[in-house]
Order: structure tokens, then sequence, then C-alpha cells
């Protein structure tokens, strides 16, 4: 792909200070914002909903039986999802699975209405419409950008799914309080409803130069299983599916860890003052710890991941959250305080939430579209409950087989991340080499040279370049940059506007010689292409 005048607008000049942007892909990246915050506001609305729903008439045990049957479900739902990819146009799957949803939520208003139990049932429905609707609006997404642009615009996108995630909890609960049960059920049926035309505008104004090149489809998969027989299948997918795996039980066992910690704090200070309410430090407590790692989330995510995919690739950043997890347990197998449990906590849920979400998302941009949908959909819903399943085993069998404590449970997950480190350096590179058969890591390329320019003295320059100056790869972005061939600055009667393309001003009348320039276009990698321009005096 040439080289094109880089006219942004003033949205896209803004996103600027986070990401670097192509023309036309700012409105893309609003769409793709929005329809994440929206996926993301009303999960967190449904989350709000199903605890009082489960909890008013049940115990918290009932919640981890709630899971088995999710990962149960699952099995079926995985496979029904590959026969609709089958059958159906990529782009229409969204919509189809949010007008799925919207029947589901819709059937649980009418049982509530009519005086039923769904406590249970609804916590269940809620667990599948989190994995399933958040698993295919990334699908969607890889689906759309291929890989350079990808990389680019996915920390983009994410801020809008966290800020979706931000802002549902906080207005649920108040919601909850005026509308009550069937009134926030309403609310979160017109919020289901909006994304369902989302997915389609949010494709359809992603740029070509940003969209995905991959092939439409697969290999086609036979098996009933269909996603399951992918990951199966693919060295490459198992090695994720694994590695989401380990993330889930690491991080949970952490939760679990932060719990009895917090307990036995809390505890040592009603020790010291029996006045103190148990449940007020407790919630007080997980009040700041969510606002301290939602924050500081937010803040990795607008500042700090770009600029980490940036440097280090996606290969680095998968990297990262299993190295804050190893030092992390690492420190508390040794200190099992709970002042070092809370900072690592903190530390890892923020860098999970923004830089290891984004990251392992923007895995699967140079995969199949086949391998985007059905297999994220296997690996995020039925692996990561997998996850869930697992760690409920394990400290089941830590607290009542092995009479584990908080160094031994701090043992084990500093040996899971250490697997996990070592898996995620596999999926890096493996990552690379698919990124390298798609064509990403090209660098520009000079397409033709320039011809002298005339610019007598005191005559007004105006010169645009040629758009097909330099060739770059679908979805990256060239840096032009201009230098006397000498290396000093540009004579002060010459500018260059780079996004335009353009040379102006008015050679004075004593200029020396002739003015020869180098022009250079230079992508996000640090590679290059260079040309010569003379403006000619006489």
């Amino acid at each position: 792909m040439p080289t094109e005048v880089l006219i942004r607008n003033r949205w896209e000049r803004s996103l600027g200070l986070f990401v670097a942007l192509r023309p036309g892909e700012g409105l893309a990246v609003l769409y793709f914002m929005a329809y994440g915050f929206l996926v993301m506001f009303s999960y967190y609305m449904l989350k709000t909903l199903r605890e009082p729903l489960l909890l008013a008439k049940a115990t918290a045990e009932t919640k981890s039986y709630a899971y088995a049957v999710i990962a149960l479900i699952l099995l079926f739902v995985v496979p029904a999802y590959g026969a609709a990819y089958q059958r159906l146009p990529k782009w229409q799957l969204g919509t189809w699975l949010g007008a799925a949803l919207l029947a589901v939520q819709c059937a649980f208003l009418l049982f509530s209405l009519a005086g039923l139990k769904i406590g249970f049932a609804y916590y269940v429905w809620v667990g599948l419409f989190g994995v399933l609707i958040t698993a295919q609006f990334w699908a969607l997404a890889a689906d759309s950008f291929n890989v350079k642009a990808g990389k680019r615009i996915f920390p983009l996108i994410m801020v809008g799914v966290s800020l979706g995630g931000l802002v549902g909890p906080a207005i649920a609960g108040h919601l909850f309080q005026t509308l009550g049960t069937r009134g926030l059920m309403l609310i979160i049926l017109l919020l289901i409803a909006l994304t369902l035309p989302m997915a389609g505008i949010a494709r359809s104004a992603v740029p070509l130069h940003s969209r995905s090149l991959l092939p439409v489809r697969g290999p086609a998969t036979p098996s009933i299983m269909g996603g399951f027989s992918q990951v199966l299948h693919s060295r490459y997918l198992l090695l994720i599916a694994v590695m989401i795996v380990l993330l889930n039980w690491v991080n949970t066992t952490g939760e679990y860890l932060l719990a009895e910690l917090v307990i036995a704090h809390v505890d040592s200070l009603i020790a010291v003052d029996p006045s103190l309410d148990k449940g007020n430090l407790i919630a007080g407590f997980y009040g700041n710890f969510f606002s301290v790692v939602n924050a500081a989330s937010l803040i990795l995510q607008l500042f700090v991941v770009s600029r980490v995919v940036q440097w280090v690739g996606v290969r680095g950043a998968v990297l990262v959250l299993p190295i804050i997890a190893l030092v992390g347990y690492g420190l508390m197998v040794f200190i099992p305080v709970f002042s070092v449990i809370r900072v690592v906590k903190m530390a890892e849920n923020a860098t999970d939430y923004s830089l290891m979400n984004t990251a392992r998302h923007a895995l699967f941009l140079p995969l199949s579209a086949a391998e985007k949908y059905q297999s994220k959909i296997t690996i995020d819903a039925f692996f990561w409950r997998f996850g869930d399943l697992i760690q409920a085993l394990a400290v089941y069998a830590g607290l009542n087989l092995f009479g584990f404590r908080t160094p031994q449970f701090a043992m084990l997950n500093m040996v899971l991340a250490l697997v996990w480190l070592v898996l995620a350096m596999l999926i890096g590179r493996r990552y690379v080499g698919l990124e390298k058969a798609v064509g990403s890591g090209e660098p520009p390329r000079l397409l033709q040279g320039l011809r002298p320019q005339p610019a007598p003295p005191g005559t007004p320059l105006l010169y645009q370049l040629p758009p097909n100056l330099f060739h770059c790869e679908p979805g990256d972005i060239l840096t032009l940059s201009v230098r006397p061939v000498d290396g000093g600055p540009l004579p002060a009667w010459l500018r260059f506007e780079p996004e335009s393309m353009v040379f102006s001003g008015v050679p004075p009348a004593d200029v020396d010689g002739n003015t020869w320039l180098t022009v250079r276009a230079s992508n996000l990698e640090g590679q290059w292409a260079e040309t010569r321009l003379g403006f000619i005096h006489s």
C-alpha cells in the first residue's frame, strides 16, 4: 500500500495523544469503543442484579455449583456456536448472538413477573452471557482489523471496554435501589438491544487499509465439537487455552489468599477495638481496593499499554503479567503478610485488566476467521470457566488434604506462574511466526524517485510529495521526516508539513546554491526507507 496524504480529523488527532491512528480509523475506533462500552455496561448491570437474586435465598456455596453448571452448559454451547458459524455470514454472528441473549433475558423477565424463583438459573445465565458476548466482541474486533492496525487500535478499544466495566456497577447499584429487580431488567433489555446493530456498524466503519486481509474462512471443521476440535488440533491455540486456565487459576487463588488475609487483618483490628464492625471494615477495604485497581488499570490502558505493545510487541506484552505474578507470589512465600499481598494483588489485577487483556486478544489477530470466532469462543468461554473449576478443586485439596496455609498456596502460585511464563514465551514465539506468515514486518519501500523542483529566489514555493512515494503494509503508519543531506536543520525559509506532505516557503534572494534534502519514511517498528529531493534555485 503506498503512502497517503495523512490528513486526520480532530478526533483522530486527539486520540493521537494515546495511540497513533491513520486517517479514517477514528470513526471505527469510536464505534468499537461504544460497542465495547455497551457490552461491558450491560454485563456488569447483570452481575449486579444476579447477586441479590441468588444470595437472598441461597448460600455462597451455591455460587460454586453455578460455575460448575456454566462449564457443563458450555460443552454444548460451543459446538452450537460452531454450527452457527458454518451457516451464517460471520458479520451477522454478533447480531444473531445478541438477539438470542436478548430473548433469554426477556424470558427471565417474564418468569420473574410470573413469580417464579429464578435466582440460580439467572446466576448461571449471567455467567454464560458474560463469556459469550465478550468473546464474540473480541472475535469481531480481531477479524475486522489486520495485524498492524489491531496492535495499535486494540489498546484504545480496551479503554471503552474498561469504562463500561467501571460505570456499569456504579450505576446499577443506584438503579436497583430505585427501580427494583424488574425495572433493572428492563434497562438491561434496552442495553442489550442497543448492542444488536453495533457489530455491523463498527465493522463497516473500518477503513480498507486497516481491514483484515486474511482468508474469510479457515479450513472446515467437520467435527461436531467445532471450536474444541480447532483448539485440540492447533498447538498455538492449545497453548493459549492452557495459558488462560493458568491465568485464571493463579488470579483466583490470589483472590482467595487476599480474602483470608483481609479477614485476619480485620479480626486483629477488632481485637484491639471491639466496637468496630467487621462487615464495614471488609466492605471499606474492598471498596478502596477495587477503586485503586480500576483507576490504575485505566491509567495503564490510556498511557502505558499501547507504548508497551509498540516497544516489545505482543510477544513481550504477554510476558509481563506472569513475571509480576512470579515475583509477587515469590515475595509472599517469604513475607506472607497483609500489606505484601495487597500490593501484589493490586499490581496483578491492574496489569491483568489492562495490558494482559489487550495482549491476549491480540494473539488472535494473525489467525483465520474460523479460528478467531470458533476457537476464541471456546477458549474465552469454556477454558476460562474450566480454570475456575480447577482452582476451586485445588483450594479444596490444599485445605482439606494437605493442610496448606498462605505460604504454601503462594508457593503453588509461584510454580504455576513459572509454568505460565514458559507457556507465554512459547506462545510469543509462535505468534511472531504467524505474524510473519501473514506479511507483517515488511519495512517501507521506495516506489519512485523524485525529480528536482525549480525554486527561484523570491518566488513562493508550494510543492506536495506524491502520495505513492513509499509503500507500506496495510495497517502500518509511516512518519515522514525531512532533513538536509548534510544532516543539519532545514533552512529558515523552508517549512514541511508531514501530514499534508507539503513543502512551502520563499527562497531568499541571497540563497546559497541549491537545497538538497533527504526524505525519510519510518514505521512504528523503526524501519525506514528514504530518497533525495532537490530544490533548484538557479
